[in-house]
């Protein structure tokens, strides 16, 4: 059996993304979605919700981007001058291999982000991080602590085999090669809920088409995949291009002749 759960990204970042990926759902292939931790307006993210009663929720903890959800004095090493979480996820990481971020820290702010999320109704059934974080060696295994803690079984792990579109976009195909070792080298270190789906997507970040989404459709093997997508993600034209496809009879039609099953996160396990 080929069970697929169609995962988008960025839901609480803001409500036209949301209703993007509600509508990807509705009308779509998508399953489910990782709630950004930090992301601004938790209470409208749980609105629009309230229209996809069988849409999966995971949570992408943010350890880059916006602000903390602890308080401040609590995680000072995840923090710039200016109050703020870092920028980006190769800032982090940099500081991170230098030691210079507290463990302790980021596992209190990921505390911080489930809490947040779980007293605003939301039923977490997996975890991952926001720009693949998690896939540093380290921050995978207290990400995998946290899971544990809270009974999530479900953690983002693995990243696709190489292909064809690794080379056609040597810069992409360059980042998932990276993510992909660096995946290896913190499965190695994590303890029961390391073997999750393989996850897919990676290089076509933001702009899949129905060509790619059905050649990813071919490629699938007997078990657990994850097809990573990003309906929401603003409105330019690949965006546009993306979310139709999400929606596209072709894709649903070779979705069905390869008789693979649609699936939240929380239908794995």
């Amino acid at each position: 059996m080929i069970r697929l759960v169609v995962n988008a990204q960025g839901f609480g970042i803001d409500r036209a993304g949301d209703r993007a990926i509600i509508a990807a759902h509705r009308e779509g292939i998508v399953t489910s979605a990782s709630l950004v931790g930090n992301c601004p307006d938790l209470a409208a993210a749980r609105a629009a919700c309230a229209d996809a009663p069988r849409l999966g929720v995971g949570l992408a903890l943010a350890l880059v981007g916006g602000v903390p959800v602890a308080p401040p004095h609590l995680v000072p090493t995840l923090m710039t001058a200016q109050g703020t979480l870092r920028a980006t996820s190769a800032d982090f990481a940099l500081d991170w291999l230098k030691g210079g971020i507290v463990p302790d820290q980021v596992e209190h702010e990921m505390e911080a982000q489930l809490g947040r999320a779980a007293q605003a109704g939301f039923s977490i059934d997996h975890l991952c991080t926001l720009g693949h974080l998690g896939f540093l060696p380290g921050v995978g295994q207290l990400v995998e602590r946290v899971a544990r803690r809270h009974k999530i079984a479900g953690i983002r792990s693995s990243v696709e085999p190489p292909t064809l579109s690794w080379f056609t976009d040597p810069r992409r195909g360059l980042e998932t090669g990276v993510l992909a070792g660096l995946s290896w080298l913190t499965r190695r270190r994590m303890g029961p809920l390391r073997h999750g789906p393989r996850s897919w997507g990676y290089v076509e970040s933001g702009r899949l088409d129905e060509v790619r989404i059905i050649e990813i459709i071919g490629r699938l093997g007997p078990g657990s995949h994850e097809l990573l997508c990003h309906p929401g993600a603003g409105a330019s034209e690949e965006a546009g291009t993306e979310s139709r496809a999400l929606r596209s009879a072709k894709v649903k039609n070779a979705l069905e002749r390869r008789g693979i099953l649609l699936c939240r996160w929380q239908d794995l396990f």
